[in-house]
């Protein structure tokens, strides 16, 4: 008797074991989309991409950051805390390329 239930509750454990998931397969996707920086940004500055705000100049200068974007045309302006254009700039940008603009006052 007790060989039988010995023998039942490894059949169990090997059943269940066996209905186990597998282990998920890892699935690593790159970005490929191209990116942007402006260096020389006074503090303070905001970075505006197709009239878009896109935030402090300052934290996409192509060392520390860059900004994500989609390839094609964009414009690309630079304006100070008052609103005034410092700089503005149209670009083409293409899948994986890293484009940095230089801001000279």
């Amino acid at each position: 008797m007790k060989i039988i239930a010995l023998s039942l509750l490894i059949g169990a454990i090997v059943l269940i074991q066996g209905c186990r998931y597998p282990d998920p397969p890892v699935v690593e996707q790159s970005d490929n989309r191209p990116s942007i920086g402006i260096s020389g940004a006074p503090e303070g500055a905001h970075l505006y991409v197709d009239g878009l705000d896109m935030g402090a100049a300052v934290l996409y200068d192509g060392e520390e950051g860059v900004l994500l974007i989609e390839s094609g045309k964009h414009i690309l302006e630079l304006k100070d805390a008052g609103g005034s254009i410092l700089l503005s700039e149209e670009v083409f940008l293409s899948n994986s390329t890293t484009t940095i603009v230089k801001y000279n006052p």
